[in-house]
C-alpha cells in the first residue's frame, strides 16, 4: 500500500475510501479562516534597488506557486525520500497521511489566489501540500539539532545549499498555510506547537526564548505571519501584549488638543550620531521592533530601541516582511515598515552602527560596520517613507533637540570631553584664564 501513489487515483475513489463522519467534517472546517496566501503586489516587484530577484526560491518550492520549476527539481525529488522517512517512522501508511490532508484540500485550495483545478486536480495539491509540509518539518529539525537528519540532507543535496533551503521558507510567495504543517507534526507525533515555536525562535533570534507564539482568535497564516508576530508582539506572563498595537498609538496620536501642534516639529532625520552630540544615550529595550521609546530629563534624553540581530539574510528577510504587510487583505499593520524607515533615519554611517554595537542594541554577523549601512539602505520599504507609529518618540526626540537649556551641557560635554585630552586642554585653557584674572586683579589692587 505504502509504494502505492495515491493520486493517481480518481477522486471518486479516494472519498469512498475516507468517508467522513459528522464530527470530523466539523473538526476539519475549523480551518480555513478566509485569509489567502497572495503574490507579492506587482508594484513592489518594480521598486527593487538592484536586479536581484528577491522573491523566487533559489532552492526548493513550497506550495503551488513555484511548484514544477526546472531549477527546483532537486529538491522536488528528494522531498518523496523525506516522506519516507517520516511513514516508516510514524508507524502509519503514506495513504493515512494523504487521505488526512485530502479531507481538507478544498480548504487548501482557498488559501491560494488564481490555483484552479485544471493546474492541480485535487489529488495533485494534496501531494504537493503531503510533500511540501514533510519537508518544512523535515528543515526544521534539522536547524533544531537532528544530526541524523543534518547528515541525510548533505548526503542527497550537500551543505552548500542548506542555508539556501532556510532562507526558501520565509519567502512571502513560498508558504504553505501553517495549519498544514501542525496538522501534519500532530499526525507523525503528537508535538503540537512546540517543534513550531523552537524553530521560529531559532530562526528570528537565534535561540529558545519562544515557548509559544499568540495567536488570538486566529493562528498565523503561514510562517512568515509566525516570524511577524514574533517582531512585532511581546507579550507578559499571562500573555497579554505589553506594547500597544498600532491603531492604538494612531488613536492616540490624532486626539491631541491642538493638532497644529505637530505643524511646529521638524521632520528632519537625526542619526545617532547626531543625537548622541544633543546628549541622548541608548538603551536596549527588548526585542519588539515596536518597542521604542524616548525619555527626556533635564541634562541628557534616553532612547530605547529594540535589540537587532543582523545578518546576511535579514536584507531578504525585511524585504518579505514588508511585501506581506502590503499584501492585499493584509491585517498586520506596517509595523515592520515603520520600524525600518526609522532604523534608515538612525543609521547613516558606520559611527552609528558602532554606537549602537557598543550598547548592546545591534548584533552584528556582516564583516563590517560599513557593510551594515550598504544593506539596510537597500531594504525596500515599497515606496512607504512613513514611520507613524514612532510619531510620538520622533516628536520627543525633537522637542528636546530643540531645547537650548538641555542641550548646551550635553553639546559641552561632546565637543570637550569626548576624551582626555580635550578635556585636559579645556583644563588647562581654564586655569590660564583664571590666573590671568587674578594677576589682573592683584596688579590693580596693589597700586
Amino acid at each position: 500500500m505504502d509504494d502505492q501513489d495515491p493520486s493517481a487515483n480518481n477522486n471518486r475513489d479516494i472519498e469512498y475510501k475516507i468517508p467522513i463522519t459528522e464530527d470530523e467534517d466539523e473538526d476539519h472546517r475549523q480551518y480555513f479562516d478566509g485569509r489567502r496566501i497572495h503574490k507579492v503586489p506587482q508594484l513592489v516587484r518594480f521598486n527593487k534597488h538592484s536586479k536581484e530577484d528577491y522573491y523566487t526560491p533559489k532552492m526548493v518550492s513550497f506550495g503551488p506557486y513555484y511548484h514544477g520549476l526546472q531549477e527546483l527539481g532537486m529538491a522536488e525529488e528528494f522531498k518523496h525520500k523525506v516522506l519516507k522517512i517520516f511513514v516508516s517512522s510514524s508507524g502509519k501508511g503514506k495513504q493515512f497521511f494523504y487521505c488526512q490532508i485530502f479531507k481538507v484540500i478544498d480548504q487548501i485550495r482557498n488559501c491560494y489566489v488564481g490555483v484552479s483545478r485544471d493546474a492541480y486536480d485535487d489529488g495533485a495539491l494534496t501531494e504537493m501540500m503531503l510533500l511540501d509540509a514533510c519537508f518544512a518539518v523535515y528543515l526544521m529539525k534539522i536547524a533544531l539539532g537532528d544530526e541524523e537528519k543534518t547528515i541525510h540532507f548533505c548526503q542527497h543535496l550537500g551543505m552548500s545549499v542548506i542555508t539556501f533551503a532556510f532562507v526558501d521558507m520565509y519567502l512571502l510567495e513560498n508558504q504553505i498555510p501553517l495549519w498544514v504543517i501542525k496538522l501534519l507534526i500532530k499526525l507523525i507525533n503528537g508535538e503540537g506547537s512546540m517543534l513550531l515555536c523552537k524553530f521560529s525562535s531559532f530562526l528570528v533570534f537565534a535561540d529558545s526564548r519562544i515557548t509559544r507564539i499568540r495567536e488570538d482568535k486566529r493562528q498565523p497564516l503561514h510562517l512568515l505571519d509566525a516570524f511577524h508576530r514574533l517582531l512585532v508582539e511581546e507579550l507578559d506572563n499571562a500573555g497579554k501584549n505589553l506594547v500597544q498595537s498600532v491603531n492604538k498609538v494612531q488613536r492616540q496620536l490624532w486626539r491631541k488638543e491642538n493638532p497644529n501642534e505637530f505643524v511646529k516639529y521638524d521632520r528632519q532625520s537625526r542619526s545617532v550620531t547626531d543625537l548622541k552630540a544633543k546628549g541622548i544615550h541608548f538603551k536596549p529595550s527588548s526585542y519588539c521592533l515596536k518597542n521604542i521609546k524616548f525619555k527626556s530629563y533635564p541634562f541628557y534624553g534616553q532612547l530605547q530601541l529594540p535589540v537587532l540581530l543582523f545578518n546576511t539574510h535579514s536584507k531578504l528577510f525585511f524585504t518579505h516582511m514588508i511585501a506581506y504587510e502590503a499584501s492585499p487583505e493584509s491585517d498586520t499593520g506596517i509595523p515592520i515598515t515603520c520600524y525600518v524607515n526609522f532604523l534608515k533615519s538612525l543609521i547613516v554611517k558606520p559611527e552609528d552602527v558602532k554606537e549602537l554595537r557598543e550598547n548592546k542594541i545591534f548584533f552584528s554577523a556582516l564583516d563590517s560596520d560599513e557593510k551594515v549601512v550598504e544593506v539596510i539602505k537597500e531594504i525596500d520599504t515599497c515606496g512607504l517613507v512613513v514611520d507613524s507609529i514612532f510619531e510620538d518618540v520622533k516628536m520627543g526626540i525633537e522637542e528636546h533637540c530643540s531645547s537650548k537649556a538641555k542641550t548646551w551641557i550635553a553639546e559641552l560635554i561632546h565637543n570637550y570631553f569626548r576624551n582626555p585630552w580635550t578635556f585636559i586642554a579645556l583644563l588647562a585653557a581654564t586655569s590660564l584664564l583664571f590666573l590671568t584674572f587674578l594677576q589682573t586683579y592683584y596688579t590693580m589692587n596693589l597700586k
